[in-house]
């Protein structure tokens, strides 16, 4: 957000009253050695369309507007190598924007920048940076921006983890299980090498991009990349062999499977009449030339939901097969929906109404292949980016099992037109960034790519991707990912298949399909249900998700001094209006447990956010566990609730703050006194909010209380650095009350 951070004559100042009144500095607060290192924007070196802006808000008084072009180069010095987060205060001027990033002259990919106008924290994590100075360039990739100040604070050892490494579908098969088992062991410790076929028909054979690695490194890769769009489009598709040359890379060769989705639709969907063939110059996959609704295709009884069923139907039929030989695929489909980032970004069909629709598209995909077309050989993968908005896109824990991140960082478009450059970067921000955005829930992959980077950079930085899958040669300098030098040179393609760090097709365990871990999947945790399809005259068996109670613990912060009562605050996705229900019960042992149950409806969208009163639970409870009890929805023609699967998104403990204590204005930590120690923790909690903010990491970080007795500056709404200043004046008996309602 816009902050009103302190002016640098009020850091003056605090320099001063530190050296006066040493002894009022509180040892249990960090020192200025740990504080994140800050540097202005308008010191930086700036070139193009690029302008030093007075702004009354901006920390230093002044920002930088980047408009039609143009670069800002900054110097971050800091003491030790290693990796940092970097947080970028700016915002996008009239909607959101994306910028380009390096750093020492590699590429950190695009930093999204929320649209506004007010200052908002852009984190890229897990950026190495050298003891020493580091050279920053932002680049001028899309749209107007502004930027106030950068932040560089050390991390501590990340750790790469997936804490939800079985498939979702409860009915996964035993081979899909056990490449869900081998994928989680060989994560953060190797990456798996893949390769995407080309289509049928193009520039040149099938064959040709596996035969160009086996030629020139000893091996193929362990991945091949498959595409069922042209199989199944009811509009010009026909078998093109995808199928059997699955079977054969998983059955003869040993290999996984993955595969994406590029169906085509009618431009004018209007005025097409369902079962009529067209050319293929007539069709499209792109979000602006088509009139085709992805949130009618998940609706029952629409014409785009008959035309979208028809080629579930037919993909089906082909999982059908795959499952009946054993073989699991990575199935991809519906991909790289936000584009270029936001609700208006995507340049696929199926991103064009936004994420609300594409989400219920994505889960309508899964309920139909799963449930009711009975496909328990598909491991779930859903395209992310790394945008402030990425998350508004993703459908949820409960139908997604891998996250995949589509990297072409070889393109340049900053200019207006594409400039093409080898840039091997293993954008090891954008890895730690996504995990970061799902909870560590998930395994992450470079589900396409163009450069795969090096195993050593890859090493060096962490970037833990699970596997790669380059995209193919598509015939010409600026599409030939694979082979073109330009994307991927000979050496780094040799390097990194002859390495030890990446998995080839060779050495692929021989029960990669049939862990002795793994157990049938158990039909009795499920029930059956008998549905009927559109033709009246086939009935399909489905197997129903079947409940299973989530718990989650939650960790009590201490009570304000001000607080009136306390409540759970409870999000969760799930069906849409789906009822749910449940408890968040407290206690220390089995006799003296209590609950106080909750229940709610969800949304259309599956959404549901209840508040529970917990004012009859005691102070002195520390943790309390939030509870589901049941989530279902009701099916009119069998009389019967319906299990329905649910995500936990979030679970927030609230103090209601209130009462007639009054307040001791200026004591921001609640110690007691009023000292210098309240103004160094404002400065804290404003430079690193994570850290020292209202739910920072350090224990001695701003509470609710602290931060409503520190806000005693009249002059400026909420709390900024002139709060700080104000403190220091009224130490220094520059002025004799804080209390905002005496002056």
């Amino acid at each position: 957000m816009k902050t009103e951070m302190i002016k640098k004559a009020g850091a003056a100042l605090m320099s001063a009253a530190m050296a006066i009144n040493g002894a009022l500095y509180s040892a249990s607060y960090v020192t200025a050695a740990d504080a994140p290192v800050k540097v202005e924007f308008e010191s930086a070196k700036i070139s193009g369309d690029v302008t030093v802006e007075k702004d009354s808000f901006a920390s230093g008084g002044s920002a930088l507007k980047m408009t039609d072009s143009g670069t800002i180069e900054l110097t971050v010095k800091v003491d030790q190598s290693g990796p940092y987060k970097l947080t970028f205060y700016a915002y996008g001027i009239g909607s959101d924007k994306q910028q380009n990033l390096s750093v020492n002259g590699t590429s950190q990919g695009a930093i999204g920048i929320p649209q506004g106008t007010e200052y908002t924290a852009i984190a890229v994590p897990a950026v190495m940076l050298k003891a020493g100075d580091n050279n920053i360039v932002i680049e001028k990739s899309w749209g107007w921006s502004q930027f106030d100040y950068l932040t560089a604070e050390p991390m501590d050892a990340v750790k790469v983890e997936a804490k939800q490494i079985k498939p979702c579908d409860q009915l996964a098969t035993v081979e899909t299980q056990s490449l869900m088992a081998y994928l989680s062991e060989v994560y953060g410790k190797h990456i798996i090498s893949g390769q995407q076929e080309i289509y049928s028909g193009g520039p040149h054979g099938l064959e040709t991009e596996f035969e160009y690695l086996k030629n020139t490194t000893g091996h193929y890769p362990a991945i091949r990349g498959f595409d069922y769009g042209n199989f199944c489009c009811p509009l010009y598709g026909s078998d093109d062999g995808s199928t059997d040359r699955i079977i054969d890379w998983v059955k003869n060769k040993g290999g996984i499977a993955t595969a994406s989705y590029h169906l085509n639709v009618p431009k004018q969907f209007a005025n097409y009449t369902i079962g009529t063939k067209m050319d293929w110059s007539q069709t499209t996959y792109t979000a602006k030339d088509t009139d085709f609704s992805p949130s009618k295709a998940a609706t029952e009884g629409t014409k785009e939901n008959e035309y979208y069923l028809s080629t579930l139907k037919t993909l089906a039929k082909e999982f059908n097969k795959l499952e009946a030989q054993g073989i699991p695929v990575i199935w991809r489909p519906l991909h790289e929906a936000e584009g270029g980032g936001g609700e208006n970004g995507s340049w696929f069909w199926w991103g064009r109404e936004g994420s609300a629709a594409y989400k219920k598209l994505w889960i309508y995909t899964y309920n139909t292949l799963t449930n009711d077309l009975n496909c328990h050989n598909l491991i779930w993968e859903w395209n992310s980016y790394n945008f402030d908005t990425s998350k508004d896109w993703y459908p949820g824990d409960s139908y997604v099992d891998i996250i995949g991140y589509d990297k072409y960082s070889c393109t340049d478009w900053s200019t207006g037109s594409a400039r093409y450059y080898h840039n091997d970067s293993p954008f090891a921000s954008t890895f730690y960034g996504i995990m970061d955005k799902y909870d560590s829930a998930k395994m992450i992959s470079l589900a396409e790519n163009d450069c795969f980077s090096t195993p050593e950079k890859m090493q060096e930085e962490g970037a833990a991707w699970l596997y790669f899958c380059t995209w193919y040669d598509g015939g010409s300098d600026t599409t030939d990912f694979l082979s073109n030098p330009t994307f991927n040179t000979k050496e780094d393609t040799i390097a990194m298949y002859q390495s030890d760090y990446c998995i080839t097709l060779d050495e692929l365990p021989a029960n990669l399909y049939q862990r002795d871990d793994v157990t049938p999947p158990d039909p009795s945790k499920t029930t059956t249900t008998t549905t009927t399809t559109t033709d009246p005259n086939v009935t399909t068996t489905t197997t129903a998700y079947k409940f299973e109670i989530q718990k989650k613990s939650v960790t009590i912060p201490d009570k304000p001094a001000l607080a009136i009562g306390k409540e759970m605050q409870i999000s969760i996705t799930g069906a849409p209006n789906a009822s749910l229900g449940g408890a968040v019960g407290f206690g220390t042992t089995a006799d003296d447990w209590k609950n106080i149950e909750w229940k709610g409806t969800a949304d259309k969208d599956g959404k549901l956010t209840v508040h529970v009163d917990l004012n009859e639970m005691p102070d002195n409870f520390k943790t309390c566990e939030v509870q589901v009890w049941w989530s279902n929805t009701w099916d009119a023609a069998s009389e019967k609730a319906i299990d329905q699967p649910y995500t936990i998104d979030s679970c927030e403990f609230h103090y209601l703050m209130g009462g007639a204590l009054e307040p001791l204005w200026g004591d921001a930590n609640c110690d007691g006194t009023v000292d210098l120690a309240d103004a160094i923790l404002i400065m804290q909690a404003l430079a690193n909010p994570d850290k020292y903010g209202e739910n920072g990491s350090d224990k001695h970080h701003l509470t609710e209380t602290g931060k409503l007795q520190a806000d005693v500056d009249t002059n400026t709404k909420g709390l900024t650095g002139d709060d700080a200043v104000l403190i220091q004046e009224y130490l220094l008996k520059k002025v004799t009350t804080l209390s905002p309602f005496e002056k």
